[in-house]
């Protein structure tokens, strides 16, 4: 059975889907005009659960949200915050998983934390 996506989460979704970048809930309200905090936020949470965005708490006070694309890997400055995406081939993480305990993954998740290039120049 398909999911439903109102109108407005579609809205959300399309913000995601374009800015190709990790936003904040705050963020997403500041690109959305007509729809209210508590509606942005139904949405999130509709959209997490049906696998159309992630939801990533990566030590930043918010979390953010990313459009589900191929898989890979974050890196979190330490200094400014920003969320890089790194491409990584994770295959070898998930077929350890299998084989070790018999594990069946559905998605994995790495983060690297360090100091960006920008903020050490």
């Amino acid at each position: 059975m398909k999911e439903r996506i109102s109108a407005h989460a579609r809205t959300v979704l399309g913000v995601l889907a374009e800015q190709r970048c990790h936003l904040t809930a705050e963020e997403i309200l500041q690109r959305v005009d007509g729809i209210g905090t508590a509606t942005v936020y139904r949405a999130l949470d509709h959209l997490t659960d049906i696998g159309k965005i992630r939801r990533l708490s990566l030590g930043k006070k918010s979390a953010v949200y990313e459009y589900v694309r191929e898989p890979h890997a974050h890196f979190v400055c330490s200094r400014c915050g920003r969320v890089y995406d790194v491409e990584a081939d994770l295959s070898g993480m998930v077929r350890e998983a299998a084989k070790c305990c018999g594990h069946q993954t559905g998605w994995t998740e790495v983060t690297a934390h360090g100091v960006c290039g920008d903020c050490m120049a």
